[in-house]
């Protein structure tokens, strides 16, 4: 009886903090938003091989909603983005009234946003919320310099929606270099073995693929990998500042600059 009374008290807490439809639990959002990846996309300059491209970058921003405004407001006020990438775990346990708030948060981000899914929005009904949301949960689009993939990286979580056969194939058929956008890390040792880890490592060694960027780790981090730059975005919530990345890409140099420390790395992407 306890148990029951603590439950009840929780289940409570929550319905209190936000208003959902049916049960938290469910499919159904209140947002109507539908396709939002989709009509992102949509609004994206073309950008070609020999223009700067600008990428703001951002994952982990959970339920820290305030670090998610302050991120916002930055990037708003930064020029000439050409596009946002969102790595993932917009939210804590996949719940349709989080879904809603991040919904509702993101909507005042300037520059198309594209999300990626994260493994904590792919919880329960995450996954059906999401591409009810937003979309596919892998997909790519191109412009005249580029093809950016969106790759569900979640295995544990959304066994059935991981696809690196078809990872594999997106990269293998491109004519263009390719930007890769994940919320797991694709050589984490915890979640990927044998075939699929060597369809992943197949993958990073392409010599079309430049950049992979994850989330999902809380912490940056930036290292090489057979000549491909992995590029990890901490968590939006930082002591001061939110952290959030401004990546922009020239031809062969690519530069990331944390926009909580203000410090920049440059690297020179593999031919």
């Amino acid at each position: 009886m306890k148990k029951i009374l603590l439950a009840l008290a929780g289940f409570q807490l929550l319905s209190s903090c936000a208003p959902f439809v049916d049960s938290p639990f469910s499919d159904q959002l209140l947002r109507p938003e539908r396709g939002l990846n989709a009509l992102a996309t949509s609004r994206i300059a073309n950008v070609g091989a020999d223009s700067v491209l600008r990428i703001a970058v951002f994952s982990d921003s959970h339920q820290n909603y305030k670090e998610l405004d302050k991120a916002t407001y930055a990037i708003n006020q930064t020029k000439d983005i050409d596009f946002v990438a969102n790595l993932g775990d917009f939210t804590n346990s996949g719940y349709n009234l989080e879904y809603d708030q991040f919904i509702d948060a993101v909507e005042h981000i300037k520059p198309p946003t594209i999300m990626a899914l994260g493994n904590h929005d792919a919880i329960g009904a995450g996954p059906q919320l999401f591409r009810k949301a937003f979309g596919p949960t892998n997909f790519y689009f191109e412009s005249d310099g580029y093809r950016f993939i969106f790759f569900n990286s979640n295995n544990l979580e959304t066994p059935d929606d991981f696809k690196p056969a078809w990872l594999k194939d997106a990269v293998t058929s491109s004519t263009l270099p390719v930007l890769i956008f994940s919320h797991v890390q694709l050589r984490d040792p915890d979640r990927f073995f044998d075939t699929d880890a060597a369809l992943l490592n197949d993958v990073i060694t392409n010599s079309k693929v430049k950049v992979i960027f994850n989330g999902h780790n809380h912490v940056y981090n930036l290292i090489m990998d057979n000549g491909t730059v992995m590029m990890q975005c901490g968590r939006v919530e930082a002591p001061g500042n939110a952290h959030w990345l401004l990546v922009e890409i020239t031809g062969n140099n690519f530069c990331v600059k944390r926009m909580d420390t203000k410090e920049s790395t440059c690297e020179t992407l593999k031919p």
